[in-house]
């Protein structure tokens, strides 16, 4: 089971526009103006701006616990042995570089969370350049229920049955979305105060639950560009997910229409036919290969 929210910051920008050619040319000789437009925007926005605004936004919220910082493909800050409240020192080490990193094309800065009992990572993604129909910065919200994850040095035998009786607890769920929704609606009123030359809104906040497949191939996830990029994953792979996708697929889809089916890819599932959601013998059997 995932929390997935995403939050759109819409920021001021000029359109690029392409090099006039003969017929441009021709056009405005005739006392037309030729329409130059590429559909895409070049951000009025600088990386200091977002890092400090970010900074004072997750502050806000209290979530302080760094995990990186990466400026055009360039580590500027990687939070190795996962060391509590240093926002801080990502924010001074983006500072000793910040001269050298002048003019970006991309930015990509992730936090992880606890609240709730979900446990969250943000990652703000920011570009100067982007098409017309997207924002230049995205924030994505990744949670998993706490109760859900597998525990440190926990078989794949001793998961199911600690995980299996939680299922049919449909009051677990809700608070987590219940909770996730609050943090998402604050992290986006956060912004919007931290960064008053933005317009940050809500593109999604939800449950999503993944079609299970016993073999499924996890190492290649979408890439951070990925609409459906999910940045729990990027950092916390959870060996475990296949298998409790299994385990909740049919319970939560028929417990709880609201959620939100998706692929292994992330990328939400359009249909789903209720009479071919697998049985229970057929999730022994999936538990069994695996």
């Amino acid at each position: 089971m995932k929390l997935y929210g995403v939050i759109h910051v819409q920021v001021e920008g000029d359109a690029i526009l392409r090099e006039p050619g003969v017929l441009a040319r021709i056009s405005r000789a005739l006392g037309r103006e030729p329409d130059l437009r590429t559909g895409r925007t070049r951000a009025s926005i600088e990386a200091a701006a977002i890092v400090d605004g970010v900074r004072a936004a997750l502050s806000e919220l209290g979530a302080r616990n760094a995990l990186s910082l990466v400026i055009d493909d360039v580590v500027v800050f990687q939070d190795r042995d996962r060391r509590d409240d240093d926002l801080g020192d990502l924010f001074l080490a983006f500072h000793e570089h910040a001269a050298v990193l002048d003019g970006f094309r991309t930015l990509r800065l992730a936090v992880e969370h606890a609240e709730a009992g979900n446990h969250l990572v943000v990652e703000v993604q920011a570009r100067t350049e982007h098409p017309d129909t997207e924002p230049a910065v995205r924030v994505i919200v990744s949670g998993r229920i706490e109760a859900f994850e597998p525990r440190r040095g926990e078989s794949a035998e001793a998961y199911r049955a600690r995980v299996t009786p939680l299922l049919g607890d449909r009051r677990i769920v809700d608070l987590a979305q219940a909770a996730f929704d609050s943090f998402v609606m604050r992290c986006r009123d956060a912004i919007a105060r931290a960064m008053p030359e933005t317009r940050p809104a809500i593109a999604a906040s939800e449950v999503r639950v993944e079609k299970p497949e016993a073999h499924a191939d996890r190492r290649r996830g979408p890439r951070p560009d990925d609409p459906n990029y999910d940045p729990h994953e990027a950092h916390y792979g959870n060996p475990m997910l296949g298998m409790m996708s299994m385990a909740m697929w049919s319970s939560l889809l028929l417990m709880a229409p609201g959620i939100v089916p998706v692929d292994a890819g992330n990328a939400p599932i359009d249909d789903i036919d209720v009479a071919q959601l697998p049985s229970e013998s057929d999730a022994a059997s999936w538990f069994e290969d695996w």
